[in-house]
Order: structure tokens, then sequence, then C-alpha cells
């Protein structure tokens, strides 16, 4: 059974010979899909002082007519990277498959400026979206909001203001389709860190979701000793309460379907019709194929 790595952090400074080692480390890991995540700050617009005469506002509306906003959110482009010969060469020894995705994970400060994640552009080019609330209050809005379409909500074990956890909001938000993420790197090396992974694990597991569904582990590894194995994982997660077969589900079930919601964000009209172009070779037009779109088991994640 295929296992899934959703957080590999990159940016514009990341060198290819460090990304190739991770990503080695993880196909000697047993992973089998990573997903390269690209993180960005969202704020809203800073609001000018009521202080002043209405002329000087309107001296500085003139001016600023003909500049662009310095604080429009501009969506950063998906990062490109080579899979490494090594990894190729032993896919096709053992018949493997091993696969890259790209993500975009927006820590949001405010509520007023998510309308720029409703472009085409963040919608189409990254293959998971991720939000991660800046505050408890930013936390509970996401929860109510439907207006953007993501597939990961980020619980950071390191902001403990997030406790406690809204469990009512969490269930339903999980049955629009949202899964939680729980990142463990940082309590690989700091004690405080340890405790509040597992302050959030459990009371994951003992009042929102009692039979593990709806979350996920991920590692946020900047170097390769950050990651542990899927099966250490399940180690971990049994220290938050649930069983071998439940920690199982976290570790393999809950990524693929994370994985194909993505795909049916991207590729499907409401999850009912998936929509693809096809080139005519006689006369070279590009025509709409509509088919209908069947079980997740299908897709070729």
């Amino acid at each position: 059974m295929p296992f899934c790595e959703l957080h590999i952090p990159v940016d514009s400074n990341t060198s290819e010979a460090n990304l190739s080692k991770i990503l080695i480390s993880c196909f000697d890991l047993r992973y089998d899909r990573v997903v390269l995540c690209q993180t960005d700050n969202l704020r809203a617009p800073t609001s000018n002082s009521t202080s002043g005469s209405s002329k000087k506002k309107k001296q500085k509306l003139n001016e600023t007519e003909d500049k662009p906003s310095a604080s429009s959110w501009t969506c950063p482009k998906p990062y490109i990277a080579r899979i490494p010969d090594l990894i190729i060469q032993r896919c096709r020894q053992t018949n493997r498959h091993f696969r890259v995705y790209s993500r975009l994970n927006v820590i949001v400060h405010d509520n007023q400026s998510l309308h720029y994640l409703k472009r085409a552009e963040v919608q189409q080019h990254f293959d998971i979206i991720s939000l991660q609330p800046a505050s408890r209050d930013i936390l509970l809005y996401l929860l109510n909001s439907t207006t953007v379409q993501h597939e990961l909500l980020v619980l950071d074990p390191s902001d403990p203001e997030l406790l406690p956890f809204p469990t009512r909001l969490m269930r339903a938000a999980a049955e629009r389709g949202i899964t939680f993420e729980l990142i463990y790197s940082n309590a690989l090396r700091d004690t405080f860190e340890r405790r509040n992974l597992l302050a959030f694990g459990r009371l994951l597991a003992t009042n929102a979701f009692k039979r593990g569904q709806s979350i996920v582990l991920s590692s946020n590894a900047a170097n390769p000793l950050q990651i542990r194995s899927p099966y250490d994982l399940m180690e971990i997660v049994q220290l938050f309460g649930f069983n071998e077969e439940i920690s199982k589900k976290i570790l393999h079930e809950n990524p693929m379907n994370v994985l194909a919601r993505s795909f049916s964000r991207k590729k499907t009209v409401q999850g009912t019709v998936w929509l693809d172009t096809a080139t005519n070779e006689t006369d070279k037009i590009e025509q709409m194929t509509v088919k209908p779109f069947v079980a997740t088991e299908t897709i070729a994640l």
C-alpha cells in the first residue's frame, strides 16, 4: 500500500542537492507520494489612519491611482523539482511508482484577504491547497467558511493558543472534505513541542475524531534526519489513543483521500463530471471532452 508524505518545505532558496537527499530518504522509507510545499503569508491591506483632513486623503488617492497596490497578494509559482536519477533507476528495477505533487500552504492572518485564494491561478496551479490559521479566531472563521476550496487545515502544535478545539465545527468541516494536519518534526528535537503534539493528538482522538477520520501526520522536514518512516508514525499515532487499525488508516487512507479530493477540485465539476481537453488530429482543434467521474479508486494518484 502506498504511503504519502504531504509536507516537504521548498522555497526559492532550496538547493537541488538537499532536496534530492530528502526525496531519496522518503523513497527509502517507503513513501511513494511526496508533496513539495511552499508557504506564504496572507495579510489584508493596512487601513489608513482616520486623522487628517479630507484634502490630504484625496491627494493620496490621486497619487496612488496609477500605482499598483503594494499590499496585494501575488500567488507564488509552483516549485519545479527533478526526481533524482537514483529513484528513477530503483523504480525501474522494482516496478514502484514514485510521484511528486505541489502544494501551497497559506498562513492566514485575517479573514479580509481570503478572496485572493479564489483566483484560477491558485486553484489550478497547485495540486493541494492548505490553510494555516495564525490565531484561534482565524481558526474559528476558517471552520465556518465555505468560500475557499482547500483540502488541508494545518494545526501547528507549536501554537498552543489553538486549544481547546471546537469539536463540533471541526466535525462539520470534516464532513465537507477538510482534513486536519499535524506536524511532527518539531516534536523530535524539543520536549515542549513533543508535549504539545501529544496534547493535540489526544484531543483529536478523544473529542473530535475517535475513528481517526480526517487526520494526517506530516513532517515539514528540512533535512532527511527529520523524516520518520510510516511504521514509526503508526507508533506515534497509537500514543494519541488510537489502535493499530486506525493508525494504519491515518497513515495510508487519509492522505490518499486528500489527493483524491484535490484531483476532484482541479479536474471535475462538483465531483460529478470529469473535464479534459482533447486535440483532434485531423482538424487540429482543441475540444472539451466530458467524461463521467467514477469512484476515486480509479484515479491514478
